[in-house]
């Protein structure tokens, strides 16, 4: 059997032709997965394709000793599961894939794409807010707006984490309107 070469990253997109990704950044229990959660839930309500982009530092995600981890553990690259109404792909590679790869490859399913994490990357993004007050604010390239229960000292445009379709259409307006 010929084992093909691997494939070659993909070329960084113009910027017309980049998907549209926004980045929901915070720490750990900040409440990003459930801002994600109620803001795809707003987003297909306005009748948008969304992926969601979840940024990992851990490279077993609780699947040890499941079939598709053995499948990993005994050389597979690329291992499917394929159940009614899902298809989960995972994808092995000696280095953490291209950003740029990534969204590539969700923006031709989808609209838009939620990214949980990324926190330095280029993306726009908007920040949850540390929840002790004494914290204090991170310094994320790229942040347009923060979300917190609280009042913050920014001049960025903060939102309430309950302000789902308000964040959603600030979200739409950074990425160049609906």
């Amino acid at each position: 059997m010929i084992a093909s070469p691997p494939a070659a990253p993909a070329p960084p997109a113009s910027p017309a032709l980049r998907p549209k990704a926004f980045a929901i950044v915070g720490s750990s229990n900040s409440g990003k997965t459930e801002l994600i959660c109620r803001l795809l839930e707003w987003f297909s309500a306005q009748g948008l394709k969304v992926a969601v982009l979840k940024h990992s530092h851990h490279q077993h995600l609780g699947d040890d000793g499941k079939d598709t981890w053995r499948y990993r553990q005994a050389g597979a690259r690329l291992v499917a599961l394929a159940a009614p109404g899902l298809l989960q792909i995972t994808r092995s590679s000696a280095e953490e894939p291209p950003l740029e790869a990534i969204l590539a490859e969700l923006a031709q399913a989808a609209d838009l794409i939620l990214v949980e994490g990324y926190k330095t990357s280029h993306l726009p993004k908007v920040g949850l807010a540390p929840p002790d007050a004494a914290s204090k604010l991170p310094d994320y390239p790229r942040l347009v707006a923060w979300v917190s229960a609280r009042p913050l000292p920014t001049h960025l445009p903060v939102f309430n984490p309950l302000q789902v379709a308000a964040i959603g259409r600030f979200i739409q307006d950074q990425l160049g309107g609906r």
